[in-house]
């Protein structure tokens, strides 16, 4: 179970996030075991929240990070450690509920942006879209949780996602200016705290309105 912090706990501001199910030598990695040196590094400058180190808000924000790791570089969801996945689905904003064999095909950009009138979905591959945002940011695009407002079974939680855009989108030319998004997140864990469910709702228009320079007035 998941536990409220201890009056012992500790908040460690340089304390790194934990991504689990890393260490297996049999893992079928997408391009690689990848490597988090770099957001984990924007991720501890300039996040804006410091939690306890056995608190809700850290639990939680390690388990997305490491759902995160094998959503995007596990090719085998046999050798995925974080969901129970005979339940597991993703949906976004309401939309259809997406299976893990869905998650593995797609890719979280894809997932992400499929109802996106800024984004087409059906021209882009879970390869092609990671090496479109990872050009567009390359320092990271970092993660942090902000607020768990309820814990187990259902686990609801906020949080903010940023980075800088510093490379090129698609023909569109970098402006350097602060990428940043605001959402809530409901996931169902088990007991064993595997996830069952993750269902998230935000706005993704500002952020493609920002890489594709969009404006609403001339469109």
């Amino acid at each position: 179970m998941l536990n409220k912090p201890s009056t012992m706990a500790t908040t460690d501001m340089t304390q790194l996030p934990t991504r689990s199910h890393m260490d297996n030598p049999g893992i079928k990695w997408r391009s690689g075991k990848p490597n988090y040196d770099q957001v984990n590094a924007k991720y501890l400058k300039e996040k804006s929240k410091n939690h306890q180190s056995d608190s809700l808000e850290k639990v939680v924000e390690n388990l997305v990070k490491t759902w995160e790791m094998e959503s995007t570089h596990k090719i085998d969801e046999k050798d995925w450690g974080c969901i129970d996945t005979g339940n597991y689905f993703f949906q976004v904003n309401g939309g259809p509920k997406l299976s893990v064999q869905d998650n593995v095909k797609m890719g979280n950009y894809n997932m992400l942006l499929q109802a996106s009138p800024l984004y087409d979905v059906s021209k882009e591959t879970n390869e092609s879209s990671h090496s479109l945002f990872k050009t567009a940011f390359p320092d990271g695009f970092a993660w942090e949780v902000i607020e768990v407002i309820s814990g187990p079974p259902k686990v609801s939680f906020t949080w903010r996602h940023w980075t800088n855009w510093t490379g090129p989108y698609k023909n569109q030319k970098p402006t350097g200016e602060r990428i940043e998004m605001f959402g809530s997140t409901i996931a169902e864990v088990n007991d064993k705290l595997k996830i069952k469910s993750i269902e998230v709702f935000y706005d993704p228009s500002p952020m493609m309105a920002k890489l594709t320079k969009f404006c609403p007035i001339h469109a």
